[in-house]
This record gives structure tokens, sequence and C-alpha cells, in this order.
């Protein structure tokens, strides 16, 4: 595999409120001045990456956290998740961290907004066009998708109720929260600015033409750190999830097709994001390459919490784990989880302290060793959409919905779904349930699991403890937080 670079970009941790300080000679530094020159707008777009690794979105509650309790994929090894493995809202400590999951993400959606409004109106003349559209193009993708995530947690299912008036959708910075819209009408917004991003970014993102190893100027976006990013595919790949969650299935099908076409248009080492085959990946136990889009994590920070969270006295991974993976020669059965005590299994590999990215250099030529990232929307996601929304069009050949399981399942050393397609009698339905199958198996860890089986509003999930749970629309829905919140202001 060819190794790349990677900049420090990412790692910066400078809260937005700490730019707006105070100058040497006294005074307030104004966000005017502040926006003074492209790199500027280049700084403040990597703070709103920075606050999505904070524990209560992504570093933690949407991925590790709560949600992923909530999935079944694990029994909680602490009270602190308790409540949310059996879905108890009036829990005070799963309250509060229901609540400020809703603040922070409104944060950051406000850094969006604040953004937008200071590049669409900006006097700044930028070394180079693109560098403008692409950062306009993530911030629209940015706020599309962080609205996407909080109407997946508070609203009911769009199969359920799409008449539902929760959320607002916020598009201006400084202004308190405006009415609720209805799903539906929250959903318009939302592909809205998703089409906005995907204009943006056409054609000038330079995921297009893969990685380059060439310098980069000061300022330059850099080809390599496009999958830390809100780039094109990722947008489509966000709109793939967004469609498959209404129902609109050719238009899910057709964003997660033209995800797949960097697998086709890019040679393999240029690419930045492919499936991994068995045994190529090293220490990378969270497969960083499979990410569309991942949001980056300090040593200290996700990795060290996720360890305490799933290790040696930690959650235990749910009693029917020998059923999910009944093949032992899957990668991820290996290499995930530690199997040395059947009756306690634990999964304190996978985005623990021994998982780095696999093949980065510091710009030095030195090797460096980064973290694992959490996952935001990745290839497997988006061979299953894809598969899924072709299943459930009337006419579709099977082997031609299954054919993104199987690259999914290739890359997974199994061979289950191959076997199966021998038998004739087989169909699209059937296929169903290998998707499922999948969803049960890739996502550990991911907070997916969770939202699986609410687009569908399945009326029981297989509970951690090997039961059933029962499951309603209430139960599926977090509750809007009875709590006063600028939540359009940083």
């Amino acid at each position: 595999m060819k190794k790349i670079c990677i900049l420090l970009a990412c790692a910066v941790s400078v809260s937005c409120n700490d730019w707006f300080g105070i100058s040497p000679d006294g005074t307030s530094v104004t966000e005017d001045r502040f926006f003074r020159n492209e790199n500027a707008y280049l700084n403040a777009l990597t703070d709103i990456y920075t606050q999505l690794r904070a524990e209560s979105l992504y570093g933690g509650t949407l991925t590790v956290g709560e949600v992923e309790f909530m999935g079944q994929n694990f029994q909680p090894g602490t009270t602190r998740y308790a409540a949310a493995g059996v879905l108890d809202y009036s829990d005070a400590t799963f309250a509060a961290a229901i609540e400020q999951t809703y603040v922070d993400m409104y944060r950051a959606i406000a850094s969006c907004n604040n953004l937008i409004d200071h590049i669409e109106h900006t006097q700044v003349v930028f070394n180079d066009k693109s560098r403008k559209r692409i950062i306009t193009g993530e911030l629209y993708g940015l706020r599309g998708a962080l609205h996407f995530e909080l109407l997946r947690l508070f609203h009911p299912a769009y199969a359920v109720n799409p008449n539902f008036v929760g959320l607002p959708y916020m598009t201006r910075f400084g202004m308190t929260a405006s009415a609720g819209l209805s799903t539906t009408a929250f959903l318009e917004q939302v592909l809205n600015d998703l089409d906005r991003a995907a204009k943006e970014l056409k054609g000038v993102d330079p995921i297009f033409s893969g990685f380059s190893l060439s310098s980069v100027l000061p300022g330059e976006i850099d080809s390599r750190l496009r999958t830390f990013c809100m780039n094109y595919y990722a947008v489509q790949a966000v709109r793939a999830r967004v469609c498959l969650y209404m129902g609109d299935y050719p238009q899910a099908a057709a964003c997660a097709e033209e995800v797949f076409e960097h697998q086709t248009l890019v040679e393999k080492r240029y690419r930045l994001f492919y499936f991994f085959a068995p045994g190529e990946y090293g220490d990378d136990l969270s497969f960083s390459r499979e990410h569309i889009f991942g949001i980056s994590t300090m040593p200290e920070g996700f990795p060290e919490f996720t360890e305490a969270l799933y290790g040696e006295g930690g959650a235990v991974v749910t009693s029917d784990y020998a059923e999910i993976f009944p093949d032992t020669h899957d990668t991820r059965y290996r290499d995930w989880f530690d199997n040395s005590q059947p009756d306690r299994v634990l999964m304190s590999r996978k985005f623990g302290t021994e998982s780095v990215l696999n093949g980065y250099l510091s710009t030095g030529g030195t090797e460096n060793v980064l973290p694992c990232r959490a996952p935001f929307i990745k290839l497997g996601e988006v061979a299953l959409i894809h598969a899924e929304a072709l299943a459930r069009q009337a006419g579709t050949e099977v082997a031609t919905a299954a054919a993104r399981i199987l690259e999914l399942q290739q890359a997974r050393d199994i061979t289950e779904l191959s076997e199966r397609l021998e038998d004739p009698a087989f169909t699209c339905e059937d296929l169903l349930e290998y998707v499922e199958r999948e969803y049960r198996r890739d996502f550990f860890g991911e907070g997916q699991l969770f939202f699986y089986y609410k687009r569908l509003n399945r009326t029981t999930m297989p509970k951690s403890d090997g039961t059933e749970l029962e499951m309603t629309s209430e139960r599926y829905t977090w509750p809007i937080p009875a709590v006063s919140v600028h939540a359009n202001q940083l």
C-alpha cells in the first residue's frame, strides 16, 4: 500500500470563540478582521471538524456511546449506559447526554452558518477560485448531514409519520431557534443543502483525481486529506442514506452507484477510499481506508475512551455474537474482538489505542502513528444502501442487487452470500436478510444499527442479553430537550 502524508491541520483544536479574542493592543478582534484571507476560512472550517469529535458527538454518544448501546450490540459494563441500553429517556444521566448532543450539534451547525454567511459575502479574493467552492461545498454538505443526524434521533421514522413537526432547520447564524418543521419539510431542506454542496464540489474536489504526493502550497486544499472532510463522494453517500430513509429507492441507488465510481475512475494506488483486502490492513483495525468521511481524533481522546468503554471490565458483546459471525474466518471476527473468554467477548481493538491509520507518514518522511478515526459514513454502508435500494425495486435481477454485498463479503474473507446465490430459487426478498446480517456485523461501535431498525420501524429488536426488546415509535425517538437554547449561536 502506498504511504501518504498527512498534515497536522486535522489536529487543530482551537475553538471558534477563541479566534475572536483580544488583539495585542487590547481591543477585540472582530470577525471581519479575522476573515481577512482564505487561510482564515480554512482554519475556521477545520475548527468545525474539531467540534465534531466531542464526546457528545462522534467522539462518543453518536458512535461508541449511547446510540450504540441503543442498537443492542453490547451489554453495558457501567451504569452510565444502562438507561441507553433499555431506552429509558427519563433517566437523568441519559437525558443530560441527549441534551448535550442536541446543544453541541446545533452549535456545530451554527458554526457552519456563520462561515457560510461570511464566505458568501466576503470581499476576499481567493488565490484559486476552486478553494472557495470547496469550502462552500463542505459547509453546505456538513449543514445538511448534521441536520439529518438530528432528524434521525429526534423525529419518528419517515415511514411512520412524515408529518411530525419537531426540530427547526437553521440556515442563518445569530437567530434563536425558529419554528419546528415537519419531517417532510425538514428533509427537503436537507436535500437542498446536499444538492448545493454537490454542485459546489463537482469537478473541483481533489478527490476526483485521488491523492497526490506533490507539495501543497499554503492554503491549498490537500487531496490527501479529503476523507477527513465532507468531500463530494461523502455528500453523495449521505444523500444515498437520506433517500433510502425516505423510501426513494431509485435515487438512493443512483447516489450509491456514483460513490462507487471512485473505484473505477481512479487507479487503486491513488484512491482515497476502497475496500481492504483480507490481511492488507495491518494495525488499521477500524478499516479507515473504507471511510468515505471520518472524524479525526486525538490519541488521548476517542481511542482511550473506546478502550476503557469496551476493554476488560467494560461492555460485553451481544450474547448472540456467535450467530452473527458463524464463519470464524471473517476478518471482523478475528481482528475486532477478544474471543479468549467465549462467555465474555470484548471489542477492545477496533477503535482502541492499538488501532492506527495504516500507511501514513509525517511531513518529515518518518512513520507517524495516527490514532483511528471515527467513521461518519463508509463504503460498506453505501454498498448495503445500493443492494437494498435495488432489491426493493421491482424487476431487479438478484445478481445485480447482490453485487455490492459480494464485494463487501469478499473483503471480509467470507463466501456466505456467493454460496446462496447458487440456489436458483434465491430472490431479492431473500437478499434483504443478508443486508440485515451485514448491518449487524459491520457497524460494531459505529452507532448505525439502531437507525437501521428505526428506519424499518421494527416492532422488536434483538436485545443484547438474548431476549427481544419491544419497540414503538416513541421508543425509537429521542425526546426534544425542554431547554431554552439559542441553538444557532456559538
